[in-house]
């Protein structure tokens, strides 16, 4: 059976999610099934979504199809584009540092931060534990001719502060920082964040902490 969705209201997303889509940014639309939606008043049955898009010739172009399963009233529908060309996204490495350096004297159970103080470092020494800071830009090209949102999840693994500015930053799990930002038409968004990741005698937990800085 086929049915007719024109005029069917959705809306336009651009995801970054490695474990769903792979290390890609995907554009999905996102549709409701509801009324509202002029979906009908029923739950949709297995089936195929098809996407067309008119060509300026009288005809139709194929774009994209997505299997569903069993679709009750009021849930989304989202039908993945894949890549889009007109939409650049880069991570960019900006900078990268280490503090908290502390020191073990061999054979004794004696720590010394490097830095503090007079201390010198002895060359029975080894290093018990730092910090590794990496300043990222999240850089986004948007060449379309509509303003897009982009939603970005990273997953980092171990004891790490992540650390920005940016609005509405949320963690969708214990180790999954996320947000979502606006790009206006052709406009390039830097989106800058810190990651502080802890290592040996630092490391207190296995997760993240959002933290608000530069």
């Amino acid at each position: 059976n086929f049915a007719d969705a024109s005029g069917v209201p959705f809306k336009v997303q651009y995801r970054y999610r490695p474990m769903q889509y792979g290390d890609r940014l995907v554009r999905l639309y996102v549709l409701t099934n509801d009324e509202k939606s002029k979906l009908g008043g029923s739950p949709m049955p297995d089936g195929v979504i098809r996407v067309f898009r008119e060509n300026g010739r009288g005809g139709l172009s194929y774009l994209a199809q997505e299997s569903t399963k069993y679709i009750p009233i009021g849930d989304k529908i989202e039908v993945n584009l894949g890549d889009d060309p007109e939409v650049i996204f880069e991570l960019i490495k900006l900078r990268a540092y280490r503090d908290e350096i502390w020191m073990r004297l061999d054979g004794a159970d004696i720590l010394r931060k490097v830095g503090d103080g007079d201390f010198e470092i002895d060359v029975r020494s080894s290093v018990a534990g730092w910090n590794d800071h990496a300043v990222y830009t999240q850089r986004i090209r948007n060449y379309t001719s509509k303003p897009i949102e982009v939603e970005v999840r990273r997953q980092f693994y171990g004891h790490v502060d992540f650390v920005s500015e940016l609005p509405g930053v949320k963690l969708y799990d214990f180790q999954t920082p996320e947000f979502t930002t606006a790009v206006k038409p052709g406009e390039k968004a830097d989106r800058l964040f810190r990651v502080v990741t802890r290592h040996g005698r630092n490391v207190k937990q296995n997760s993240v902490t959002l933290k608000t800085g530069r």
